[in-house]
C-alpha cells in the first residue's frame, strides 16, 4: 500500500512479540519530543501491527495530525531523534506515484531501517484504508496467514531477480495490491450491512445478567469447563460498553472447547462465522427474544488469553485514572469509525495492550 522496495534484498522474519512493544516506546519518544497535542494519536500500522504477521522487521507508524500544514513545525523535532524527512515521495517519480498528503519520515537504528513514520491528516484516505486493511488481518487470522505466504513468495521473487541482475521494476509491493483490494472490498461489505457502534453508561445490571447466564452455563458444560467469569467493559463498575455482557468460558483443554460449543447452542449460544475464531479462542454470541444479549468466548483456562481477560478486568477496577482515559478513548472511537466495527475494535487495541504489560501480562 506504499512504495515498492527496489535495488535490496527484501527479507520477511518471523512476527516478533516485542514488535508492539517497539513501536510503543518509539510512540512515546514522539509524544514527548513533539508533545502530545500535536497529534490527534499515533496508530501502529502496517505488517508488524498484526499479531502473528510475517513482516519486513520495521516499525511502520502513523501519526494522525488535524492539517497537513501542521507537520512542518514536526520536522526539526523529529530530526532531533533520528527521523529524516523525505519529501520527494511526495511526487510522482517512475517507480510509482507520488502521495502528496503523506509527510514521509524514516529512522535508522546500528545503521539499519528500523521505523518507517507516514504523517496524514486523521480521517483521510490514506488513514482510513490503512487502518481497515490492517484491523480487517487482525480479525481473521485465515487471511493474516494467506497474506503471510503471498509476501513470502514474492520477496523470493524479487530477491531473485535482484540476484539474476535482471529488471526488479516490478514492485514487491505493487504485486499485493489484488490481495488488499480484495480485503478492503471485504471490509466494506462488512461495513455496509453492520450497525453503528453504540455506548451505553455503565448498569448494574449487567452483573445480573452474567450471574444468570454463568450459573446455565454452569449447569449445560459441566466439567468440561473449569471457571466462567465475566469480562469485558460491562464487568467493570462506572466504564460505559456496548450493553453486551461479554463472558469468558475456561476450557479445561481446548479439545473439550468444542464440547462446550455444542453443549451452548440448544441455549441460546451461536458460532461467529469460522474465521474470526483462532486455535485457542472460539467466539460466540448469545440470543435471548431475537436479540443478543452477551458474547461468550471460549478459550484454554489458564492460557495467554485467559490471562490478558481477567488481568485487564482487575486493573481497570483497581484504577479508576485508567477507566476514565479507557472511557474516553471508547467515545472517540464510537464517533469515529460508526458502522466500521473492526475499525472500533482496532483502536483499542494498543491501550489494551499497554494495560495488560502494566499488569503483568503478554498483550
Amino acid at each position: 500500500m506504499v512504495s515498492s522496495n527496489k535495488g535490496k534484498a527484501i527479507v520477511i522474519a518471523d512476527y516478533y512479540p516485542s514488535w508492539p512493544e517497539r513501536f510503543e516506546a518509539e510512540r512515546d519518544l514522539i509524544y514527548a519530543t513533539c508533545g502530545r497535542d500535536a497529534f490527534t494519536r499515533i496508530e501502529h500500522m502496517g505488517s508488524t501491527a498484526v499479531p502473528g504477521l510475517a513482516a519486513k522487521p520495521i516499525i511502520d507508524m502513523m501519526p494522525g495530525i488535524r492539517a497537513l500544514d501542521d507537520a512542518r513545525a514536526l520536522v526539526p523535532k523529529l530530526k532531533g531523534i533520528g527521523y529524516a524527512y523525505v519529501p520527494e515521495f511526495e511526487q510522482d517519480t517512475p517507480s510509482g506515484p507520488g502521495i502528496p498528503l503523506r509527510r514521509y519520515f524514516r529512522k535508522d537504528v546500528d545503521g539499519a531501517r528500523a521505523f518507517h513514520m507516514h504523517m496524514v491528516e486523521q480521517g483521510s484516505d490514506f488513514w482510513v484504508r490503512h487502518l481497515r486493511f490492517r484491523n480487517y488481518l487482525r480479525a481473521f487470522p485465515g487471511e493474516a496467514r494467506a497474506y503471510a505466504e503471498l509476501k513470502r513468495d514474492l520477496a523470493a521473487e524479487f530477491n531473485a531477480r535482484l540476484a539474476a541482475e535482471s529488471d526488479t521494476n516490478v514492485g514487491y509491493t505493487d504485486r499485493k495490491t489484488e490481495f488488499v483490494e480484495r480485503c478492503m472490498a471485504a471490509m466494506e461489505e462488512r461495513i455496509a450491512r453492520g450497525s453503528p457502534v453504540v455506548l451505553a453508561g455503565y448498569d448494574p445490571r449487567w452483573a445480573e445478567v452474567f450471574a444468570r447466564l454463568r450459573a446455565e452455563i454452569v449447569a449445560t458444560v459441566g466439567r468440561d469447563a473449569a471457571d466462567v467469569q465475566h469480562v469485558g467493559s460491562t464487568a467493570v463498575p462506572g466504564l460505559p460498553a456496548k450493553p453486551k455482557v461479554d463472558i469468558a468460558v475456561g476450557a479445561v483443554t481446548m479439545e473439550r472447547a468444542a464440547a462446550i460449543v455444542e453443549g451452548l447452542r440448544p441455549i441460546g449460544c451461536a458460532a461467529y462465522e469460522a474465521a474470526q475464531s483462532t486455535d485457542d479462542w472460539i467466539a460466540m454470541y448469545w440470543v435471548e427474544e431475537g436479540r443478543k444479549i452477551a458474547n461468550v468466548h471460549v478459550v484454554p483456562h489458564g492460557g495467554d488469553r485467559w490471562g490478558r481477560y481477567i488481568a485487564f478486568r482487575d486493573y481497570l477496577r483497581a484504577h479508576p485514572e485508567a477507566v476514565e482515559e479507557y472511557a474516553e478513548l471508547k467515545r472517540d472511537l464510537a464517533e469515529e469509525f460508526g458502522r466500521d466495527r473492526l475499525g472500533y475494535v482496532g483502536g483499542k487495541a494498543e491501550f489494551i495492550g499497554r494495560i495488560c504489560r502494566l499488569a503483568g501480562v503478554p498483550a
